[in-house]
């Protein structure tokens, strides 16, 4: 099943609100250095370099998932580019944990290792799908959020649904 094109431009100002939104989550408690423009960390999958109040340095990888509150799936990419076959941030991340927004649902954080193993374990029962870009195709796995969360380290509700 083929979707309309991604839109990288209109997916990137999206993406740029997602990691305000994130940014502000974090600051009254870590000190957040937006590191997302320079290509050493790029190359390695990493958004944020955060500085929690006992001097320890951790870094992050931000998603923001706009389709998963509809489809119930979180995307993990396999391959980000198939013509160039470039590895997904799924294995290629470097991050030390991932911060998934869903908006207007809730945030989920991930140790990278745990939802990799959990992609792992499900592998066979899952599909994969393709996202078709400018030119080429990325390649991943929609992951179940019920599933996705069994392994989140942490989880933060956004919104309540209507009572």
């Amino acid at each position: 099943m083929q979707t309309k094109q991604y839109d990288f431009e209109t997916q990137w100002k999206i993406g740029q609100e997602g990691e305000t939104f994130l940014d502000q989550w974090l600051s009254p408690t870590y000190k957040v250095l937006n590191v997302s423009e320079d290509m050493k960390y790029q190359q390695s999958g990493i958004d944020r370099v955060v500085t929690r109040s006992d001097g320890s340095v951790i870094t992050i990888e931000y998603k923001f998932d706009i389709a998963a509150k509809r489809t119930g799936n979180l995307f993990f990419e396999t391959i980000s580019n198939d013509k160039e076959l470039i590895p997904g941030w799924g294995w290629s991340s470097q991050a030390d944990y991932w911060i998934f927004l869903i908006p207007e649902q809730e945030i989920l954080v991930f140790k990278p290792g745990k939802l990799r193993a959990l992609v792992w374990e499900l592998q066979k029962s899952l599909k994969e799908r393709s996202v078709s870009n400018n030119g080429y195709n990325t390649l991943g796995y929609p992951m179940p959020l019920t599933q996705a969360r069994k392994v989140a380290f942490q989880i933060k509700t956004l919104y309540l649904e209507k009572l």
